[in-house]
């Protein structure tokens, strides 16, 4: 089984709303870290990503010990590596700061892997990867995608800082992939206010698609075309006593559900799953304690 995940390798300095900074590798780091702690020895995954040559050799070093994570679609650029400052105003808001910016992706970095079983492309930056390339990958795996909106929908000032921004072509992104994450505020940035989520679907997706909703503590919404009509699906939240750090809980859901899907073709059954490991990772400390997931995972009962 080979999972790709483009987007974007981070080095993060967290600002927690409480307690000391934190340095951490971030971006799809948390995607491919939680796949593998999800996966045997069964699975290969392949982020492709560009890396900049002050961190290349230290990240593929880091790799080592994931047996199951492959280097081969890692791009070493000739500048520092992406940075993002994450300073957190309330235990799950955040303002964040990016510096060294990547240029997109193009299809030329994809395409090795065309035949993988599945992709999931992650919107770290927004910029990860360019329209070209996706219209490219979707013509060929569109049933194999999973998108992760996160920053397409927020633009960057001359300074780093980040602000809500869609693309005035969001719908012509949103609909390559059959599977797209998103989370109560980008869904509100995208619609430009409040809708329905019934109302929203019918606008911006395809019949095909498969919209998801996380909600943080409110767990995740589904919506889907059925018989000609839209379905919705609301999923409840696992109990999390005390939030330590929310730093990458959509990426983590986002493999929680590949993971799940690939296995079992279950779309219930994975959101449970993705809402169960997402709520794991709000009690772990940045990408440092990912190898706890899986036992913190198992003491979450859900909310009824």
């Amino acid at each position: 089984m080979k999972i790709v995940v483009v987007g974007t390798v981070n080095k993060d300095l967290i600002l927690p709303f409480e307690g000391a900074p934190i340095q951490s590798v971030g971006g799809i780091y948390y995607t491919i870290a939680a796949l593998s702690h999800l996966s045997g020895a069964e699975a290969e995954i392949i982020p492709v990503s560009y890396l900049g040559e002050d961190f290349y050799a230290a990240f593929v070093a880091l790799l080592k010990q994931y047996s199951n994570i492959s280097p081969q679609g890692l791009k070493p650029l000739a500048q520092k590596n992406h940075e993002v400052i994450l300073e957190y105003i309330s235990p799950e808001e955040r303002k964040e700061k990016a510096l060294f910016n990547f240029p997109p992706l193009e299809y030329e970095a994809i395409e090795p892997f065309r035949e993988a079983d599945f992709f999931l492309v992650n919107f770290i930056t927004g910029w990860d990867v360019s329209l070209s390339a996706l219209q490219q990958l979707s013509q060929h795996a569109f049933e194999r995608m999973y998108m992760d909106v996160h920053f397409l929908v927020m633009g960057i000032d001359k300074m780093g800082h980040r602000f809500p921004r869609a693309p005035e072509n969001i719908r012509e992104w949103l609909q390559l992939a059959r599977f797209v994450q998103m989370n109560e505020r980008e869904q509100k940035i995208i619609a430009g206010g409040e809708m329905p989520d019934i109302a929203f679907y019918e606008k911006f997706f395809r019949e095909e698609q498969v919209l998801l909703i996380t909600r943080g503590r409110h767990g995740a919404n589904i919506l889907f075309s059925k018989e000609g009509m839209v379905r919705k699906k609301v999923f409840p939240a696992y109990r999390v006593e005390r939030v330590v750090d929310v730093t990458g809980c959509g990426d983590v859901f986002g493999a929680a559900f590949v993971r799940r899907y690939l296995d079992t073709g279950d779309l219930y059954a994975s959101v449970d799953f993705a809402n169960r490991i997402a709520a794991a990772n709000s009690l772990l400390m940045g990408t440092n304690e990912m190898d706890k997931l899986l036992a913190t995972a198992e003491t979450l009962t859900r909310k009824e």
